[in-house]
């Protein structure tokens, strides 16, 4: 892809025949398709051990939301000696990054700092106003309180309303109707 990129000129489109053979070319194009790969999974090798934990705070769609983001995120990362992984999603209203926070399961203090670092990126971004979403299942009561009492009153009269018997997915986005909301 760099060659083409060399060829051609920064920001200029390329096409499929322009591309040849270019195998990231070939796969972002399958992938654009929707012809899934186990590819994206390499990424969990980036520092052995195969950990992640999602992260994706929202906001409005400008450049500055989104330096404003990187920088608290790779400053938070940083910190606790995690790389910046991420990515923006621009949609017509808003705008998500999602944040990998990737580390080494089979490295327990490593795993331990990981969590600490979630822990202080929750923290940051929603003192900073940012909802989030996307989470590991250990954080998403966490999440959902900083929606607030409302928000998760409205969740619990929905999911009653919808799942009566609460067997879909219990507990998930930290809507429990078998537990008062708090």
């Amino acid at each position: 892809m760099l060659d083409l990129v060399k060829r051609l000129g920064k920001g200029e489109i390329v096409t499929e025949k322009e591309a040849g053979d270019d195998p990231a070319f070939k796969y972002r194009a399958d992938l654009m398709r929707g012809n899934m790969t186990m590819t994206e999974f390499g990424l969990y090798n980036w520092r052995g051990g195969g950990g992640s934990m999602w992260f994706a705070p929202v906001s409005q769609a400008k450049g500055s939301e989104t330096l404003k983001q990187v920088n608290l995120a790779t400053r938070i990362l940083n910190k606790y000696g995690l790389d910046y992984v991420g990515e923006f999603i621009v949609t017509q209203r808003c705008m998500h990054h999602i944040i990998d926070v990737l580390y080494d399961r089979t490295d327990e203090e490593e795993m331990h700092r990981a969590h600490d670092c979630f822990a202080e990126l929750l923290d940051e971004f929603e003192k900073a106003g940012y909802g989030v979403y996307r989470v590991n299942n250990v954080y998403m009561d966490r999440v959902a309180k900083a929606f607030g009492k409302a928000q998760q009153e409205i969740n619990h009269t929905l999911k009653r309303a919808l799942d009566p018997n609460g067997i879909l997915a219990p507990g998930k986005s930290g809507i429990d109707i078998n537990r008062p909301v708090s």
